[in-house]
């Protein structure tokens, strides 16, 4: 018997989540294709966000959108699925210099950094837990989301209403035309959310998407951190009593898959130079992230068929690009509104041929 959908997504972590959750707050049927244990980049994931990124430390892109945005999608789901998944808390990031410090003192004074700024340490702070001599920036609307709960509960519900297939997505059993056919189901549109995997696909193959790895460890600290505390390396809350996500290394392609002792001994090093509390290490993980090169999303229809759609390149920020972007594009597969022309793929058309 076929089933009719609205939409068909490909891919559950971060990005396939939010839209999924997106399109069924908007009534809409979606039919998800996922393999849980190839979603290594969300599942791993320590879910960190944070309004000031890089090495120059600046306020990220789009964050005064983006922060109120994922507060209020991760904090209603929450409340409507019955999970605690999302925890703001505050980042402490240790000055190295006392110039740094002074530095800082300019700077968070401010109009674009200073509401981002809870408090500006100039003598250390947390030094029972944390090595900071010359003291440190405490940052606002910044936590952590755990990601692997997250994905699992969107998995849960998502099955439980007949919406979710655990399967590999094969390609050449889809049927485009103005309708999608898949096996026995069928659909107005398609999404692809899969991540790395897009760059095997006969639609999206000739877009930019760089891989990028990234290593991280799970450790337990004897005494709870009173912040996340981030310089070189995080050190964020995950599941478990006094369990702690540390990490993450970023590796181009090419590299090897799995993890490594020297990714390993990285982490292990910078966090000790961070914090002053003994760790054991528990276990080493690893995933493969897909970004691009201008650091920004990618949605939008395939210039051939506006049935096929993309929704990738989330790169190390999808915790808190997927909510806002994934609301955008809803209204766009909608005919509400516009994809913004900084993550629309309509970008690197000049790439496409047919």
């Amino acid at each position: 018997m076929v089933r009719n959908f609205d939409y068909f997504i490909i891919g559950q972590g971060l990005a396939g989540s939010a839209l999924a959750w997106e399109l069924i707050q908007r009534g809409k049927s979606v039919m998800v294709y996922d393999e849980p244990k190839q979603n290594r980049a969300s599942s791993v994931a320590a879910g960190l966000f944070n309004p000031i990124t890089g090495r120059a430390m600046t306020k990220t892109w789009m964050a005064d959108e983006l922060f109120p945005f994922l507060e209020k999608f991760y904090s209603a789901t929450g409340k409507t699925l019955g999970k605690d998944f999302f925890h703001l808390l505050p980042i402490y990031r240790p000055f190295i210099s006392a110039e740094e410090m002074h530095q800082w003192r300019v700077k968070s004074k401010s109009q674009e950094i200073e509401k981002l700024i809870l408090k500006l340490h100039d003598n250390p702070s947390f030094a029972h837990q944390v090595v900071n001599p010359f003291g440190g920036i405490e940052i606002a609307q910044s936590g952590y989301l755990d990601a692997g709960l997250w994905i699992s509960t969107v998995r849960d519900f998502l099955k439980g209403h007949g919406f979710y297939v655990e399967e590999k997505f094969q390609e050449d059993a889809l049927l485009v035309d103005n309708i999608i056919r898949y096996k026995e189901y069928t659909a107005e549109k398609i999404i692809f959310c899969n991540g790395s995997a897009a760059l095997q696909s006969r639609w999206f193959s000739w877009l930019p998407l760089k891989l990028l790895k990234g290593e991280i460890l799970d450790v337990k600290v004897e005494t709870k951190p009173e912040r996340i505390f981030n310089r070189g390396v995080y050190l964020v809350p995950c599941a478990g009593e006094n369990m702690y996500k540390v990490g993450s290394t970023y590796q181009h392609a090419p590299f090897l898959e799995g993890p490594t002792p020297e990714a390993r001994e990285d982490l292990k090093t910078k966090l000790s130079e961070l914090i002053s509390l003994p760790f054991d290490i528990i276990h080493q993980d690893w995933g493969i992230r897909p970004t691009t090169p201008d650091r920004r999303p990618m949605l939008g229809p395939h210039p051939s068929n506006k049935n096929v759609v993309i929704f990738n390149g989330l790169g190390t920020k999808g915790v808190s690009l997927s909510p806002y972007f994934a609301h955008q594009l809803a209204g766009w597969l909608e005919g509400k509104g516009d994809l913004s022309t900084e993550v629309n793929i309509y970008r690197f058309k000049a790439l496409y041929s047919e």
